[in-house]
């Protein structure tokens, strides 16, 4: 087969290609099996009658336009691995002749991408430290939540809990009846309405309050909004929070700890730990950044059209499984369909164009990705969401999952060179790269 590529702007590649008359012939007769098997003929069953006869009652350019439905996309595969390019897009096939045939195939192919000087970033490797305030205050955050509330004879004061019966009206009718409710006397709590809190502050268990309060014009309080309510309260009783004492004993208390010594100790190595992973993520975010901005390429609009209409249609298809339209979801977001895919357009291009930067530093440093990693990542990814042993092989088998695998390998591989090189050390600066991204 005769191959030639020819160059187009915004990245697109033409391939063009003369299929040998008997590979077309061969095609044809291919075609004619699969309509004979789908249509009737009067004195034939299905799939029995000649060419010639299937071919006069579907016509010869019903037969020619299976036979290329099929062929097309198969000489287009091998024109593909005789050339070497990578289609980021459904090729668009153009017939220039029948006898013999000539086509044409117009495919998106990665574009160049201009790295700049993304060696010569530098950042500071994070200086993580833990206050010791810090570690109080987890400590104390874990007294509080060990805390008993113990009944007092005293008023109730903010920050107590008050068991009380509850009753409120709205002009004679009852719109709260409620008996033995437990409620924190906190005067920033809108419930049940704003106000509530302040009239139990100094009552004792035992009284009976009596008071009334107005509802917030605001939307949610519904047709209440604006009216009165009178509300009658009986509290019951006042209990106080306790604390549980800071000593030994308490941190035995709380998990696997030795002593008060070896739980702060622990909690100080988690909240470093922690630092360091949010340090971490900040110094990787900043070095990719500044990786993106030193890079240049144009992404063809073809390739982000294709990139957001995949979004979209992985969006759609999960909607649908949780019963839920594009439209309902859209409704919830108060957002129009024309914003909706204008966002979607500037995620795929921002997605893409973070993709090919990374995969192209991820070829001008070599990075290699092994079948074993690939496999092993695979595997991962597949059990964490429960899949059986049959299904992860067949998944390892899949050449199209191990490229997005090798892919997503590769360009993690490519962010952990760049903070490496960023906060380590530095050589020469190299001159500026202009690569062909991997497949994306």
């Amino acid at each position: 087969m005769k191959v030639q590529t020819e160059e187009l702007p915004d990245s697109e590649v033409a391939l063009s290609f003369e299929v040998d008359d008997d590979r077309v012939e061969r095609a044809m007769d291919a075609a004619y099996r699969r309509i004979a098997g789908r249509v009737n003929i009067a004195g034939f069953r299905r799939g029995k009658a000649p060419r010639q006869l299937v071919e006069r009652v579907v016509g010869h350019e019903s037969l020619m336009e299976e036979a290329l439905n099929h062929l097309l996309p198969e000489v287009f595969e091998e024109a593909l691995r005789e050339t070497s390019l990578v289609a980021l897009t459904e090729p668009e096939f153009d017939v220039e002749s029948l006898a013999p045939l000539r086509a044409k195939a117009r495919v998106v192919v990665p574009p160049p991408v201009d790295l700049g000087e993304y060696r010569a970033i530098h950042r500071a490797a994070p200086d993580v430290a833990v206050a010791e305030e810090e570690v109080d205050r987890v400590v104390q955050q874990l007294r509080e939540s060990h805390a008993e509330w113990v009944p007092v004879e005293q008023p109730v004061e903010v920050g107590n809990r008050v068991t009380i019966d509850v009753v409120g009206t709205v002009a004679e009718e009852r719109i709260i009846n409620q008996e033995e409710i437990e409620y924190l006397v906190d005067p920033g709590r809108k419930a049940p309405f704003p106000g509530f809190a302040e009239h139990l502050v100094s009552a004792s268990a035992g009284d009976s309050l009596a008071f009334d309060l107005t509802a917030p014009n605001e939307e949610e309080e519904g047709s209440l909004a604006g009216k009165s309510i009178g509300f009658q309260v009986s509290v019951k009783d006042v209990k106080v929070k306790e604390l549980p004492e800071l000593d030994d004993y308490f941190a035995t208390t709380v998990g696997q700890y030795a002593d008060l010594a070896d739980l702060k100790g622990k909690i100080e190595a988690e909240l470093r730990e922690r630092a360091q992973m949010n340090a971490d993520l900040k110094i990787e975010a900043e070095v990719l950044d500044e990786a993106l901005e030193a890079a240049t390429l144009s992404i063809p609009d073809r390739l982000v059209d294709h990139q957001a209409h995949r979004s979209r249609d992985r969006l759609v298809h999960d909607l649908d499984s949780r019963g839920l339209s594009l439209e309902q979801y859209l409704r919830v977001l108060r957002k129009s369909e024309s914003d909706f895919d204008a966002e979607r357009r500037s995620d795929a291009e921002r997605t893409l164009r973070r993709s090919f930067i990374l995969q192209a530093i991820a070829a001008s440093e070599e990075i290699v990705i092994s079948d074993d990693e690939i496999d092993a990542a695979i595997r991962l990814a597949l059990e964490s969401e429960d899949a059986d042993r049959r299904t992860i092989d067949r998944a390892i088998k899949q050449p199209e999952v191990r490229q997005r695998m090798q892919k997503s390998l590769m360009e993690q591989g490519a962010l952990k060179w760049l903070v490496s090189n960023a906060v380590g050390v530095r050589g020469a600066v190299p001159e500026t790269e202009v690569l062909n991204a991997p497949s994306n």
